[in-house]
């Protein structure tokens, strides 16, 4: 299987300015050395808390964040370097499906000029030959021809996620960034995008980094998945591997905190988390988890673990992997 995205050692700080003259005084470590390689035709799932880096890590894949630091490769393009019209067919190559329905439409565009808008920037179509390549568009996510000229305020929210998803499709990208694409839909609203980008991967060869934080949707539609925590990526492995021997304890706490659908379930060997996130502008120094894992030692304050695999394709950043895999 071919890389199709490969990220190295990729940083994004935000300044802190303070004072009259916007001195620096620091710095929002949002990234803080991501590497990543997205094989073609894969469905990559990005899972973490809120606030750990994940939708900013898609957006400087597409180029809409500035990177600090750090290379971006899509097959043989320099994502991070490119400009003019180099960039411009860069951007018929990766697309995104933003997360909230409801804030990615132009209220005052009808779902057909929003879908045909990336076709007519690119050239592709025009005339009546643009119209019928819209309309075939919704047919495929599900939406009728009919309504080509209706509003989004027309539409719920699941109907203008289909919407979204028309759009990016539009002029055939290999990769598409899902930006929590689910998360503010209805649960059987859930089932039916989560299903339909599923289709358009396997008809299409399409290509996704499914970004997420809810842990049973990136299990459903995830191929592999990343753990992030605090700017990194502190887990990496099959979706079977990940689930059924988690090699970090963030990891564990995490799939432990997933709802049990079952109210005769066994909920007393779920791993609680205490205290909250650390603040990405001051890190803490080893391990970034060590002020809530419960397997810290003093080890872990003082040296960063070295993100290393552990067993084929399964990879992990803790210094007890080892020890947790014995375990699993």
């Amino acid at each position: 299987m071919s890389v199709l995205l490969d990220v190295r050692s990729v940083k994004k700080h935000f300044p802190i300015k303070k004072g009259f003259f916007g001195k620096q005084v620091g710095a929002v470590r949002a990234l803080d050395g991501i590497d990543l390689q997205v094989n073609e035709g894969e469905i990559l799932g990005l899972v973490g808390e809120s606030g750990c880096g994940k939708s900013t890590l898609g957006r400087v894949i597409l180029r809409l964040l500035p990177a600090t630091s750090g290379t971006i490769h899509m097959q043989d393009i320099d994502v991070l370097n490119c400009s003019g019209q180099e960039l411009k067919a860069l951007r018929r190559q990766m697309q995104i499906v933003f997360q909230n329905p409801y804030a990615s439409l132009d209220p005052r565009m009808t779902i057909g000029q929003s879908i045909a808008e990336p076709l007519s920037v690119h050239k592709i179509a025009s005339g009546n030959q643009l119209k019928k390549a819209v309309q075939d568009l919704m047919q495929l996510v599900g939406l009728t021809s009919s309504m080509y000229d209706r509003y989004p305020h027309e539409f719920s929210g699941g109907q203008r996620q289909r919407v979204g998803i028309a759009r990016a499709l539009a002029i055939k990208p290999k990769l598409i960034i899902a930006d929590e694409p689910v998360s503010a839909l209805d649960v059987s609203v859930q089932a039916q995008i989560l299903n339909l980008l599923i289709d358009l991967r396997r008809e299409f060869n399409l290509t996704y980094v499914f970004i997420a934080h809810n842990l049973d949707v990136v299990r459903y539609i995830s191929d592999r998945i990343a753990v992030m925590y605090l700017g990194k990526i502190v887990e990496l492995g099959s979706r079977a591997d990940l689930y059924a021997k988690p090699l970090h304890p963030y990891t564990k706490a995490l799939i432990s905190a997933a709802p049990i659908p079952d109210p005769k379930a066994d909920r007393t060997s779920r791993l609680i988390l205490s205290g909250d996130l650390p603040s990405p502008a001051s890190p803490p120094t080893g391990c970034r988890f060590h002020t809530r894992c419960p397997l810290v030692q003093d080890v872990c304050k003082q040296v960063e673990p070295e993100f290393r695999e552990i067993q084929p394709g399964h990879f992990s950043a803790c210094h007890f992997a080892e020890k947790l895999l014995e375990e699993a």
